[in-house]
């Protein structure tokens, strides 16, 4: 059966050996066998700018070169690497989407993204995001020397450690009503979502102008263990995925 396959929230790094297997396994074990991949954000721990890619970097753009040639890739980026770029994409073969995107899919009409946008009760996070997202600072951002950006990278990740800290798996950190409500506002055209970032699976059923629409979570990766969304003409299930 034809299937897409959706993947968030892997963050690889060096120190994740066991986590970069998974994938990379994962990888080869769809290999010819999807009609696309779609990597919706926090593929990466962290993102420093295309000119500083990490041992893992290096590798996953090798493999995801290699799966582009039987299926499409695409991309959309996430909190921890909003700032990659076109020169990694084309090195990987993938096709970066901006932060909220309509995919068509078996005839079904998907609103895909990170979500982040939709935690909407985390009102210090959104107007960081709103800030941090500017081009202009992007661009700035880009610009520095490679040590600078490494001591920003490494007071961020720390700010958010903290900040998990306190308030671990609270509704403050998870997707909202309104946030959701929001975003179909802006896609009314959208009859499912799909979204990572709170890291708790889960299929939730809201009501919009008396249509139902489903919201897929994705499974977040750790350890030896992750998951992914399968789409097919048949609708779509969360499946598990552990190393071999």
């Amino acid at each position: 059966m034809r299937q897409t396959i959706f993947i968030a929230d892997l963050h690889l790094s060096d120190d994740t050996p066991e986590l970069n297997r998974l994938f990379l396994q994962s990888l080869n074990r769809w290999q010819g066998k999807v009609d696309a991949l779609y990597i919706l954000g926090d593929l990466f721990e962290v993102w420093l700018g295309d000119d500083i890619l990490s041992d893992i970097a290096v590798q996953t753009a090798s493999a995801l070169k290699t799966f582009s040639q039987t299926a499409p890739v695409y991309f959309i980026c996430g909190n921890r690497d909003f700032l990659l770029g076109r020169r990694y994409a084309a090195q990987a073969g993938i096709t970066l989407l901006p932060d909220n995107h309509i995919a068509e899919l078996y005839g079904t009409r998907y609103l895909i993204t990170h979500g982040d946008e939709m935690c909407t009760d985390d009102v210090s996070y959104q107007r960081f995001r709103r800030i941090i997202r500017q081009p202009w600072l992007k661009k700035l951002l880009l610009a520095l020397p490679q040590n600078r950006r490494r001591t920003i990278a490494d007071r961020l990740r720390a700010a958010s450690k903290h900040k998990k800290q306190q308030m671990g798996q609270t509704a403050l950190s998870d997707v909202t009503e309104h946030g959701v409500q929001t975003a179909l506002n802006r896609y009314p055209q959208a009859q499912a979502i799909i979204h990572g970032h709170t890291h708790r699976p889960n299929i939730h059923q809201h009501t919009r102008h008396g249509q139902t629409v489903t919201r897929y979570v994705l499974p977040d990766w750790h350890g030896v263990r992750g998951g992914y969304l399968a789409v097919t003409e048949n609708g779509a299930e969360i499946k598990p995925l552990e190393a071999v």
